[in-house]
């Protein structure tokens, strides 16, 4: 997946790039509720106000997806049933269900720390164009 987004800042050899987000993300409301811009920090360096195209593997966006949403949802269900087997009153079932899945987040973490650092995991900067110039072709989506 390609995106161009503009460089709003830098600090440490990371640019915090902002992006439009993909017209199919605009009608989800999922992730932001609204929001029609993305902020995300990739290391590099170019001037702040430069225009920049970066790239994902959409197989790891979906691997990505995958793990952020399936995942804790399945944490929960599985603590769900885990309460029903130890405890008779339903507020300590859900109780059960939230302290998984609040687990499965801090499990994310760890792995988001570990494999955000890979090569293959990081978004690449493909191009950089100084402020004013025509990004050739590779419009923001």
């Amino acid at each position: 997946m390609l995106q161009v987004g503009r460089v709003i800042g830098a600090e440490k050899g990371f640019l915090e790039i902002c992006f439009d987000r993909p017209e199919a993300c605009q009608h989800c409301g999922g992730c932001g509720g609204g929001k029609h811009h993305a902020t995300v920090k990739i290391p590099g360096s170019a001037p702040i106000g430069s225009q920049i195209a970066v790239e994902m593997p959409e197989r790891k966006i979906l691997r990505a997806s995958f793990l952020a949403y399936v995942i804790p949802l399945a944490m929960l269900l599985l603590g769900i049933a885990l309460g029903m087997l130890i405890f008779d009153q339903e507020p300590l079932w859900a109780a059960c269900g939230f302290a998984l899945m609040a687990a499965s987040y801090l499990v994310l973490k760890a792995i988001e720390k570990t494999v955000g650092n890979r090569p293959g995991w990081r978004p690449e900067i493909i191009a950089v164009y100084e402020e004013g110039e025509k990004n050739h072709g590779t419009e923001a989506e």
